[in-house]
């Protein structure tokens, strides 16, 4: 008796929230059925085991099971699945996948080989290598990516926890490009800071990062870094790197969770997330010793199971300051 859909549905559900909720020990969020907008659900990524925290990240995540019915193995792509999603398909959704506030991904199940421990299979759906050259309506699957107890760590490395162990890149800063203080009895290196501030909240270009996206350049993070009680060589310190703040948002594609994430869920089943992230880099500058520069960023997120079109994602500059100095005195 063959399967229906909306019981595979079910099967290929259950087998992701397991492994998430159980395996993972992170939340499983699922999606309003009714609403299907290529995302079934998304994973709330924790860390530890006896009292396990939210790190931030979240991944989105589309949900195909049927071993007979979407997969479609070929002989020139002989170390992949190949999952029929259709032309159409794969057209109309890509779209909603790039703009997720987060990584989307898709995680195949295989009910045909065991309905009630089905093997699964996962693939980041922002890669241009998912998408088959030779027929627009396949996603490959690399055999070796199985979705399982296993998979927690590249996960959270696709949402970018593990850039901080990766070699720092280093960049150079010219003249021009940093804040230098004016000499003279009616300068300010005050004003000389908030003039190369405002140049760059009207620069849209340079805040772009290429992974995150745009990034918001105004008062919460000048206020931020010029706050009452923090120590005046900070606040000095802070303007003097603008400059490689304005480099590295700009440039650098390692991201990495700060912290842990507040989670608020609301009455109609909607939660923000509240996290931040940091970018980190070896900078030279044409005036002094090179030194470790860390970036913070702050960022919010709207999740709306229900309401997909509600989903938004803000992100400001919120601090910079030599990483030698100290995270928490220095942000």
């Amino acid at each position: 008796m063959a399967t229906s859909n909306r019981v595979k549905e079910r099967i290929g559900i259950n087998a992701v929230s397991r492994t998430v909720e159980v395996a993972w020990e992170s939340g499983w969020q699922e999606y309003d059925a009714s609403n299907d907008d290529a995302i079934d659900g998304v994973i709330l990524l924790r860390k530890g085991s006896a009292q396990p925290t939210d790190t931030g990240g979240l991944v989105f995540v589309q949900v195909k099971c049927g071993g007979n019915g979407y997969r479609q193995d070929q002989k020139q792509h002989p170390d992949h699945l190949c999952i029929a999603l259709g032309a159409n398909y794969i057209t109309t959704h890509r779209a909603r996948w790039q703009r997720v506030p987060g990584p989307a991904v898709l995680v195949f199940v295989d009910d045909t080989k065991d309905k009630m421990n089905p093997p699964a299979w996962w693939v980041d759906l922002r890669d241009p290598a998912a998408y088959s050259t030779t027929n627009a309506g396949i996603i490959l699957i690399p055999k070796l990516q199985r979705f399982a107890h296993h998979t927690k760590g590249a996960f959270h490395r696709l949402c970018g926890s593990g850039t901080h162990d990766r070699r720092l890149e280093v960049y150079a800063l010219n003249r021009d490009e940093t804040v230098l203080p004016s000499l003279g009895k009616t300068e300010s290196l005050r004003d000389d800071a908030w003039s190369f501030y405002k140049a760059w909240r009207d620069d849209d270009i340079s805040r772009d990062n290429p992974v995150l996206g745009r990034i918001l350049v105004n008062r919460v993070g000048w206020k931020h870094i010029t706050r009452r009680g923090r120590l005046p060589e900070r606040i000095v310190q802070s303007w003097l790197l603008l400059g490689a703040a304005k480099k590295l948002i700009s440039s650098s594609e390692d991201v990495y969770n700060l912290g842990h994430a507040k989670r608020t869920t609301f009455e109609d089943g909607n939660s923000v997330i509240e996290d931040y992230l940091g970018l980190r880099a070896i900078f030279t500058f044409p005036y002094r010793h090179q030194s470790v520069v860390q970036v913070v960023l702050k960022r919010s997120r709207l999740v709306a199971p229900a309401n997909k079109w509600q989903e938004r994602e803000k992100i400001w500059f919120y601090s910079v300051y030599e990483l030698r100095r100290g995270t928490h005195q220095a942000m």
